[in-house]
């Protein structure tokens, strides 16, 4: 037993990255089932979308962030909006990010096609919109003027869904998903001057610096990070809004077992080392 302990103070390094490829693409490829922690600021997030009224106020996201960040913050654009939609809650879709633009575009067309929702009546994208500050200032008085065509060139007054949509008055919530401080932006014109609810959607990195808006209620809720995707998606899914968790829910198994392989290698490590001396010490002797 001791001379089998030993040999883990010299494993191979072939063996270790082998193992934890193997952690890594064993929860992707295939259906590993967990259940998350779902943090309280991802659980009044789901709770206030779960209350908007159906066929009501809208949900407006914002996809204010660039494909670097895509892997943590497409998964919770996708899980909230397969909940609105389930829901029959309408959306509203823009970027003031201008790599963003393509990105709204692609998920919101892949998640209402799933639902079998139409533009202009279910929902609509409004794409990438300059002037950030400007856009979310005038919202608050006149939406049409600020978003006078939507992504396809449509004329805002031609979109059924957008005729009762005046201002901030008329939107339930506003998402603001980012890698930055976009969502900061949104709580301070659009939040603080015009009353409208905020939540955000943050990288791991970005969100523990929206700890204080969560805790004085300028912010909703916060998704954070791509733990945050994963707890929505189990929230949904628990709900019976949706099959199957998705990716985010993969990723965090993969990051979960890979970081469990990585503690153990280290503790066998140790523990192989302090063997593998005492052994040889007792050669010695």
């Amino acid at each position: 037993m001791m001379k089998f302990l030993a040999k883990f103070g010299k494993l191979d390094r072939r063996i270790v990255f082998g193992l934890l490829l193997a952690t890594i693409l064993i929860p992707l490829l295939f259906s590993v089932k967990s259940r998350f922690y779902v943090d309280s600021a991802t659980q009044k997030v789901f709770d206030y979308v779960d209350k908007i009224e159906p066929n009501g106020r809208p949900l407006m996201i914002s996809f204010d962030y660039d494909p670097q960040v895509a892997a943590e913050l497409d998964p919770m654009a996708r899980a909230v909006l397969r909940h609105c939609f389930a829901r029959n809650v309408k959306v509203v879709g823009l970027s003031l990010a201008p790599q963003g633009d393509a990105i709204g575009e692609g998920i919101m067309t892949q998640v209402a096609r799933e639902f079998n929702k139409k533009h202009g009546v279910d929902y609509s994208y409004f794409g990438y919109r300059p002037g950030m500050t400007i856009i979310m200032l005038q919202m608050g008085v006149n939406v049409s003027k600020a978003l006078p065509l939507d992504y396809y060139q449509a004329p805002y007054d031609s979109l059924p869904m957008m005729a009762n949509i005046h201002n901030y008055d008329d939107i339930a919530l506003i998402l603001s998903l980012a890698g930055s401080t976009y969502p900061v932006s949104w709580m301070i014109y659009a939040g603080t001057k015009f009353k409208v609810k905020i939540a955000a959607g943050q990288t791991a990195v970005m969100a523990p610096d929206n700890y204080p808006f969560l805790q004085t209620g300028q912010f909703v809720g916060q998704l954070g990070g791509m733990k945050g995707g994963a707890e929505y998606e189990q929230l949904i899914v628990d709900a019976g809004y949706y099959g199957k968790p998705d990716v985010a829910s993969k990723a965090m198994n993969a990051i979960a077992y890979s970081h469990l392989l990585i503690i153990l290698l280290i503790v066998l490590g140790n523990v192989g080392y302090f063997i593998s001396r005492k052994l040889d010490k007792s050669k010695q002797s």
